[in-house]
């Protein structure tokens, strides 16, 4: 006997946009219930910003050496097995950094760091799998509106459950996201591209997949412009908040501007349409440009929390516009019979954006105060927006 499933069901059920979109919102949602818990315990332990700095350097050094396994880890075990291990490792970091404890802390960081590696490439397989080109810009904005729920409510309710409930609650609500995303990937059953797919041949030399991906002009091109978004995200991860403790504001302040600059992720649909009409080329460079501008007011009002607070907003539209489109370039250029390779040197953007902001901040703070740290990042964006002016322009 036929049964006619209900729409919304296949919708959730066949891979395609909207489920990618699902699987990166509980991503997302097991990041961010700790993106601004995880900086605070590392401050209340370290006592020191620029301690601080130097930790997330050290996480981002181990985390970028490990990411070039996943590749590897993929063709011996398959895509599906090493997906399900980054989710596990999710609930490994919330069990250490609940600990409360220095140990805990780095231990939790580092496991978080190869989850997400495993979890982001493993997935940008599976969408380069079952999402032709063309939708990109379409399929891409969707899947950051999705998240954008997670990264609006994710940094101030973690913050309020660590100070108000227990310091143990924002990593039980991240283990629990985690916990539904395995739950929910494994009833999709995902099919693996076999052009992508585990096989008897060598595995890929990671030093190999480096100088190919350093060969091809646009692959290079792709992977400064989401370089730069990142960057800013994880300084304003880290600095505002911080900046908010040390101007008297309050932590749940730092928290609430967290959430509020991700909620404008809400709106990426509308980017995707904007694309469509004025081209990406264009809209990368504007939204450049746009962050360094505001980032660099930042600096201008630094005396006036309001005034910063509202700056680094204008900065987190803009920058919210490159995470709509900004991973476009790379998924269009990369040749399928290398994405494993390509795609895992591809998201060392990931690493680097933390690994190399962090070392130069923590240089910085030694001598100068939280005004060093807003006039680089606006002045990185400005310098990659003068870049992106080499983006195809039919792109």
């Amino acid at each position: 006997m036929h049964v006619n499933h209900p729409i919304w069901l296949r919708t959730v059920s066949t891979p395609g946009a909207v489920v990618f979109a699902i699987m990166f919102a509980l991503e997302s949602l097991a990041r961010a219930s700790l993106a601004t818990v995880i900086p605070l315990q590392a401050y209340g332990l370290l006592q020191e910003a620029r301690d601080v700095s130097v930790l997330y350097f050290g996480v981002g050094v181990t985390g970028l050496i490990g990411s070039f396994t996943i590749p590897l880890l993929i063709r011996r075990f398959r895509r599906r097995w090493v997906y399900s291990m980054g989710v596990g490792f999710f609930i490994l970091a919330a069990a250490l950094l609940a600990t409360g404890t220095l140990a805990g802390q780095v231990s939790g960081m580092l496991v978080r760091a190869f989850a997400t590696a495993s979890t982001n490439i493993a997935l940008s397989l599976y969408v380069m799998d079952y999402i032709r080109k063309r939708d990109l810009v379409r399929s891409e904005p969707l899947k950051l509106m999705f998240s954008a729920f997670a990264w609006t409510g994710g940094p101030f309710l973690g913050v309020f459950l660590y100070r108000e409930v227990a310091p143990w609650a924002p990593e039980a609500v991240s283990a629990g996201s985690a916990a539904l995303l395995l739950a929910y990937f494994w009833y999709l059953r995902l099919q693996e591209n076999p052009a992508v797919a585990a096989a008897t041949r060598p595995p890929p030399n990671p030093i190999k997949s480096i100088a190919r991906f350093l060969a091809q002009p646009r692959l290079r091109l792709a992977w400064l412009i989401p370089f730069g978004r990142s960057s800013w995200w994880a300084m304003f991860f880290v600095y505002p908040p911080l900046y908010m403790v040390q101007s008297g504001v309050g932590e749940l302040a730092g928290a609430l501007l967290v959430s509020v600059g991700n909620a404008l992720l809400i709106f990426t649909p509308l980017v995707g349409r904007a694309a469509e009409r004025y081209g990406l080329r264009r809209l990368i460079i504007g939204a450049l440009a746009a962050a360094g501008i505001c980032s660099l007011l930042a600096v201008v009002f630094f005396a006036v929390p309001a005034a910063v607070a509202a700056s680094l907003l204008g900065a987190a539209i803009a920058a919210a516009v490159l995470d709509a489109v900004g991973n476009i370039p790379f998924l269009r250029s990369v040749h399928p019979y290398e994405r494993p390779q390509m795609t895992t040197v591809f998201r060392t953007y990931i690493d680097f954006s933390e690994l190399l902001p962090a070392a130069l901040f923590a240089l910085m703070l030694t001598f100068f105060d939280m005004r060093a740290v807003f006039a680089t990042s606006g002045i990185v964006m400005l310098g990659i927006a003068l870049i992106a002016r080499h983006l195809p322009r039919r792109m």
